[in-house]
């Protein structure tokens, strides 16, 4: 696989699966695994877990700058294996929220945990929360990979 694809094949998958759920379960309410999760569609004005509600403008800022900061670790470090997909998924999460935002004005979620109380989240936000962990994980198990590739 070219370094190219490695780097953009997990964000873009995120962010059109991402967009893909959103259009197939707007306006659901169903059990997805009864008493684990189910679908409930419902719209956030605000970001991860309630924080910042109705201020677009700034979430849409810290999007752009988590786009651009992953942009720029891929570009200048040139991160390998899981440091690269856990960059890229973050990113892709990032633009698929961010794409409800700019067309909406509002973010759709759709996944509700059962089994806790919990916020409803998306499978953007599922993208951002696994690339951050993904990268916690190869900063301290695999730090070869963030080593500067030529």
């Amino acid at each position: 696989m070219k370094k190219w694809a490695m780097w953009l094949v997990p964000g873009l998958t995120v962010a059109l699966v991402d967009q893909a759920v959103k259009l197939a379960t707007e306006g659901m309410e169903r059990p997805l695994i009864p008493g684990v999760v189910a679908i409930r569609s419902a719209h956030n004005s605000g970001m991860a877990m309630g924080m910042l509600q109705g201020r677009a403008v700034g979430i849409l800022g810290i999007s752009v700058l988590l786009i651009g900061v992953c942009a720029w670790l891929l570009v200048s470090l040139k991160p390998q294996g899981l440091a690269a997909a856990a960059v890229s998924m973050m990113a892709g999460g990032a633009l698929g929220n961010m794409v409800d935002r700019l067309a909406m004005g509002y973010v759709r979620d759709m996944f509700d945990l059962q089994f806790m109380d919990f916020y409803v989240f998306n499978v953007a936000d599922i993208g951002v929360v696994l690339g951050a962990v993904m990268c916690g994980i190869s900063v301290i198990l695999l730090p070869k990979e963030w080593r500067k590739n030529e």
